[in-house]
């Protein structure tokens, strides 16, 4: 294991625990996941169900503006309940994936950025910067004919901000199914009608005056919203 992952590992409970106190203070329901794994380790948070909103809406920009990720995502079909022992095998999960959506996540920390940025078990605490996201096209995941070399292309008041192709780690599945597989949730585990996020496919990029933003996944569709 590396070094920042076990540094990772010893705090994620503690980070943990306050996402699912904050949620039951503030009575939020999860409507979906964040996923990553930084350094190795399996970190999730989630994303509140009032904050993830249709293709065409708008947000009011905070001050320090937006972070923009564009996201290939799926939904669940079936519960995924925590089964320590018995790790879920990649097809498995793969079953259970309803449909692709393209999307936009909106990051806005609650703590300062800078300096000094917020170190990991704030971060995973405060959702992972989680402020919004944006559920555009989306296909039944049989009808995905390319999981691995897809193209994306997304755009900012018209103009092409980057184009890329396939996930930057090769398989998009591969944090879902780490987060899936890790036992310490206390939610209870991944569950129907959620929303699943696979990490960035672009460079993270701050938006911090009003802007509308659009992005393509190829084979998926489109989403746009607008934010200022």
């Amino acid at each position: 294991m590396p070094v920042g992952a076990a540094a990772h590992a010893l705090v994620r409970s503690d980070s943990m625990a306050v996402q699912a106190a904050v949620a039951r203070e503030l009575g939020a329901s999860v409507g979906g996941w964040k996923v990553a794994t930084p350094d190795g380790v399996a970190a999730f948070a989630p994303m509140f169900a009032e904050n993830i909103r249709p293709s065409g809406s708008a947000w009011p920009i905070p001050q320090e503006g937006f972070l923009v990720e564009i996201e290939l995502a799926f939904t669940l079909k079936s519960d995924l309940p925590l089964r320590p022992g018995r790790p879920y095998a990649r097809d498995e999960v793969l079953a259970v994936l309803d449909h692709a959506v393209v999307g936009v996540e909106l990051i806005a920390s609650r703590f300062e950025k800078s300096p000094p940025a917020a170190p990991f078990p704030a971060w995973l605490a405060d959702n992972m910067g989680n402020a919004g996201y944006i559920t555009g096209a989306a296909i039944p995941v049989s009808a995905m004919k390319d999981m691995v070399g897809f193209r994306t292309v997304y755009r900012a008041d018209g103009v092409v901000q980057q184009e890329v192709v396939g996930h930057p780690l090769g398989d998009p599945l591969a944090p879902i199914v780490a987060c899936i597989n890790d036992q310490d949730n206390p939610f209870g585990g991944f569950k129907a009608g959620q929303l699943v996020t696979t990490g960035s496919l672009t460079t993270p990029k701050v938006f911090d005056a009003p802007v509308k933003l659009s992005a393509m996944i190829e084979g998926l569709g489109e989403v746009s919203l607008s934010i200022g």
